[in-house]
């Protein structure tokens, strides 16, 4: 789903790593472990761009992982995290250093439209 908030477009993909079939019948699903992958467009605004820029990706129930622009190239997913089964939501942000008139503030940008997940 492409998210936009300000000149900031997103899109948050999940990809389920190793998930087994089934379905049906009234007895709880067992409870697996899944690698799940957050992935999105690239940002291109110079900030982002920029030492000290990045992404930070919130899954509920696991701690922010912040993605920081690497010097060369823009990230656009997050390492695989290890979720078992349930549901999760997903926002990202996008955060700069600089603040939008140079400052040392920093600035984040709003969070990405909320993602479900549902981790069979």
């Amino acid at each position: 789903m492409k998210i936009r908030f300000g000149s900031i477009v997103l899109l948050v993909c999940a990809h389920l790593a190793g998930c087994g079939g089934g379905g049906g019948g009234g007895s709880p699903r067992p409870i697996t472990n899944h690698a799940v992958t957050i992935s999105w467009a690239a940002n291109h605004e110079k900030g982002v761009n920029s030492a000290g820029g990045g992404y930070n990706v919130m899954i509920s129930g696991a701690p922010t992982i912040e993605i920081l622009f690497n010097g060369t190239t823009t990230p656009t997913s997050a390492p695989p995290v290890v979720l078992q089964t349930g549901t999760y939501t997903v926002t990202v942000t996008a955060f700069a250093a600089l603040d939008s008139q140079g400052g040392a503030t920093g600035s984040v940008s709003a969070p990405s439209q909320t993602l479900t997940v549902d981790v069979p």
